[in-house]
């Protein structure tokens, strides 16, 4: 499976996250969570479907791995590509992110994986989209796990490792750069904690969490400033905070949230997705909320 941009040099991607699927028996939120994934993969006309974390709830949810396995299986009744990173809550108590990973080998539509690198049983690696004729790189996408949980007594969520920075720095040179271009993004679970300087500078979209503005990490190990100095990241799109939905500038570089997905969990925003279009080497991104679909 090679991706491409199509013959009028677009390319459209669906964002997906937070869909918290429950345990089973299901409950009715479940339901309305399979039924918004049907409409999502049938109705948005993607090239490719991006999820960022959080597919299900894992602790104390019996039998999870059944849960997983019959999500990715849901995934296969579509006749499109999907590229998936995992949340804090995908894999707090029965298995791990390689169990997760070594079941992502069920799927029809999983787009290669490049460059994969895993420190600490977290993964990164690269979605390579082509021209429309299949020749060259257009555009990449980086993949980042951001784990779960704080390692340290600092903060509550996991942080960027510096070994995932230290990936980016070297495998982004061996793709050619664009001048004037910034057709790269970058998908993950938990912000980054510059996300707090990109809620000032809203373009779209709310703000709404309480508990804790924006559950970034408190330690900063310099995934951003690597993006920066790189020059070809546009975008890097989250999820973890239901009640934000953003698109926020900082530095030239856009910071956003998707739109929850799952019902299964907290959040007052309704449920959908986030639409990412490149066009003509310019991205463009919106949400849809699932009666928009």
């Amino acid at each position: 499976m090679r991706l491409r941009y199509r013959e009028d040099n677009t390319f459209k991607i669906v964002q997906l996250t937070d869909l918290h699927i429950g345990s089973k028996p299901y409950d009715d939120d479940d339901y309305k969570t399979f039924k918004l994934i049907d409409e999502a993969f049938t109705k948005l006309d993607a090239d490719l479907i991006v999820l960022t974390g959080d597919l299900m709830w894992s602790h104390g949810v019996p039998n999870a791995m059944e849960v997983y396995r019959e999500l990715l299986e849901r995934f296969n009744q579509y006749d499109v590509p999907i590229a998936i990173t995992y949340g804090n809550h995908d894999s707090e108590d029965e298995f791990v992110r390689s169990d997760m990973r070594k079941m992502e080998e069920i799927l029809h539509h999983h787009v290669p994986k490049s460059n994969s690198m895993i420190v600490r049983d977290r993964e990164s690696y690269t979605v390579e989209i082509f021209d429309s004729e299949g020749r060259n790189v257009q555009s990449v996408l980086y993949l980042f796990d951001t784990g779960s949980d704080a390692p340290l007594p600092v903060g509550i969520y996991d942080w960027v490792q510096p070994e995932q920075v230290t990936w980016f720095n070297r495998i982004s040179k061996y793709y050619p750069s664009h001048e004037g271009r910034k057709n790269d993004l970058v998908f993950q679970h938990i912000p980054l904690p510059e996300y707090w300087e990109a809620a000032k500078q809203i373009e779209s979209g709310e703000c709404n969490e309480t508990n804790d503005m924006i559950s970034a990490p408190y330690i900063n190990t310099g995934l951003f400033a690597s993006l920066y100095m790189n020059g070809q990241v546009g975008g890097v799109f989250c999820g973890h905070d239901h009640d934000n939905n953003f698109v926020g500038l900082h530095h030239g570089i856009r910071l956003v949230y998707g739109q929850v997905s799952g019902y299964q969990c907290y959040g007052d925003l309704p449920r959908g997705a986030r639409i990412v279009e490149l066009v003509n080497n310019k991205m463009t991104t919106y949400t849809k909320t699932q009666a928009e679909f």
